[in-house]
């Protein structure tokens, strides 16, 4: 299903918002990355942003009722374990480039 969402994305037929919105809709909190795994690497700091200001409640889409708190914070764990990986990566790759 998610390949669904982001060959629309690159179609342009949805907007970044709405497929990380829809994301975050179908992760399971036990294993976020089935989902979030197959985001464009480009939308990564979009879904920090969405994470950032989610409100549980109160906020309003026009597509659909917004993730539940569980989702949210599986998300923000799963995007902080990436960016903590990619960082090692990128130390790593300094290395050996000094060495």
């Amino acid at each position: 299903m998610i390949e669904k969402y982001v060959s629309m994305y690159h179609k342009g037929a949805i907007t970044a918002h709405h497929l990380i919105v829809q994301c975050i809709q179908m992760v399971d909190p036990r294993n976020s990355a089935l989902v979030l795994g197959h985001l464009p690497p480009e939308l990564l700091s979009q879904l920090e942003t969405y994470i950032r200001d989610y409100q549980s409640g109160p906020m309003i889409s026009n597509y659909g009722p917004q993730p539940a708190i569980d989702q949210v914070e599986a998300a923000k764990h799963w995007i902080e374990g990436f960016a903590s990986h990619q960082r090692e990566k990128e130390t790593k790759q300094d290395l050996q480039r000094v060495l």
